[in-house]
């Protein structure tokens, strides 16, 4: 709605700029023409001259003033574009400063995989070789000598040779051992997630503060004793983590090395199990997702509970959509499922620029809007308001607008609006006067409107229909009156 609006207002003025020199070369013209036709009556008729001027200059005597009017108002819609180039101007360089008198926001859309548990597996191959009579020399043999096997790296194999006389022959036997580590699941999973968000006077997103605090149980599923290895890799976009914790079985784990996350590695007998426990705090913006699709395996047992202190949240395409809803608290409950989605979620907000920008697209249709009203509840109202008063009417909602754009950089946008369209309402109201308050009360209200992104179109609608409906009793009114 709005980008159609700004539209048709650039339309407008990009006509009236273009017409404005026609208008006044048309004036002109028409000026001088009644002058010639003037001076040849003088010529022949003086006093029809005089009658015919006296005319004119009495029918256009209430006119002159309204036309002043007409042309104030193009120039207060002029100067409201001037106003929001200069207010983007001012925006630009505030986001291109090198220094800020604020703290900046240290994180982004914020990701957080799901940690993953994988044992060392081993696989043994036998082989064996009879070497001929005349093999005499067992230096021959190739040696090997392996690394040992390392989460995240290739499958290793270790070599054992042993050589086994029979007779005058030699039998030779390979043992080949494959280790390598395989993806295990992890027994459950408890996360909590409480979110306080922020209000910021500018930015392009939704910040909010997190605090994270998640609880991993897993076990040796093997009937024998094999080494495990824990991985929980670090948010993606979290910015500066404060409060960091890393326990397992309620020990804390020092983490020398976190390039890759946060790791644990042990033997664990068969059915043994161990819990880890991971919390942090940090910092996002605009979104937080879990992501469960690091491998497609079954979800044994996975709780997770989100908390805000908001209830403006949304969820992405693809998202899984949560077990349970409450004010402000959002629950998922899976269990032995296997999914390709993941947890997003995504926090709408509407930056104050963007709805000063929208506003601003706004004013021209409201100071037009409020030169209608002026006049048509005048008439409604037997009240006769003039030129002047209602150029004064208009001149107090542009100064609001301007006044506006110059609080929202020291107040919050509510306050700054609040009051600029507050000082302009009262002094509409001195100047129009106590019988024409619809017509301050709808100039008022009207911006305070875009306070309410997503629902400025029906507001501005419900308030046109009310004026509307007013307007039709007033009419009603005053037939039924002179009738």
């Amino acid at each position: 709605m709005i980008e159609h609006l700004e539209f048709v207002v650039h339309r407008l003025l990009e006509l009236v700029g273009g017409w404005m020199c026609a208008l006044a070369m048309t004036v002109v013209l028409a000026l001088a023409a009644l002058a010639f036709l003037l001076l040849n009556l003088f010529k022949f008729d003086r006093d029809s001259c005089r009658a015919a001027m006296l005319r004119i200059s009495r029918a256009m005597r209430g006119s002159w003033g309204w036309l002043l009017t007409g042309g104030l108002l193009l120039l207060q819609i002029y100067a409201l574009s001037e106003l929001h180039q200069g207010f983007q101007q001012r925006l630009k360089q505030q986001g291109k400063a090198q220094y800020v008198v604020g703290d900046e926001a240290g994180g982004g859309p914020t990701t957080q995989r799901a940690p993953k548990v994988s044992l060392l597996e081993s696989q043994e191959t036998v082989e064996s070789v009879t070497l001929p009579e005349d093999f005499d020399n067992l230096e021959h043999l190739p040696v090997w000598n392996p690394e040992p096997a390392r989460y995240g790296g290739a499958p290793t194999i270790e070599l054992k040779s042993e050589i086994v006389k029979q007779g005058k022959s030699h039998i030779l036997t390979r043992t080949f051992v494959r280790n390598r580590y395989v993806s295990s699941k992890l027994q459950g999973s408890d996360i909590r997630l409480k979110l306080a968000f922020q209000d910021p006077r500018t930015g392009a997103a939704q910040l909010y503060k997190a605090d994270f605090q998640a609880s991993y149980t897993f076990a040796n599923p093997m009937s024998e004793a094999r080494r495990l290895h824990f991985s929980f890799p670090l948010p993606d976009n979290s910015g500066t983590l404060s409060h960091f914790r890393f326990r397992i079985n309620g020990r804390e784990v020092p983490t020398p090395d976190i390039e890759q996350g946060l790791e644990w590695e042990a033997e664990l007998q068969p059915a043994e199990k161990c819990l880890a426990e991971v919390a942090y705090l940090h910092q996002g913006a605009k979104s937080w997702s879990y992501d469960l699709t690091g491998r497609r395996e079954p979800i044994a047992d996975f709780h997770l509970k989100v908390e805000g202190d908001r209830d403006e949240l949304k969820f992405q395409r693809g998202s899984l959509y949560p077990s349970s809803l409450a004010s402000g608290k959002w629950e998922w409950d899976l269990k032995n499922q296997i999914t390709s989605q993941s947890i997003s979620l995504y926090f709408p907000y509407v930056p104050s620029e963007a709805i000063m920008a929208n506003l601003f697209v706004f004013g021209p249709v409201e100071m037009v809007s409020l030169l209608a009203l002026t006049l048509v509840w005048s008439y409604l109202r037997y009240r006769r308001v003039g030129p002047w008063r209602a150029s004064l009417a208009s001149l107090a909602t542009c100064g609001a607008y301007a006044l506006a754009s110059y609080l929202v950089g020291y107040l919050p946008l509510w306050l700054s609006l609040v009051l600029a369209f507050s000082l302009a309402s009262w002094l509409q109201w001195r100047t129009l006067g106590a019988s024409l308050w619809i017509v301050v009360v709808a100039a008022a209200v009207a911006p305070l409107t875009f306070l309410a992104p997503g629902h400025t179109g029906l507001m501005l609608t419900t308030l046109g229909l009310l004026v509307l409906t007013l307007a039709v009793r007033e009419t009603c009114r005053r037939e039924e009156a002179v009738g």
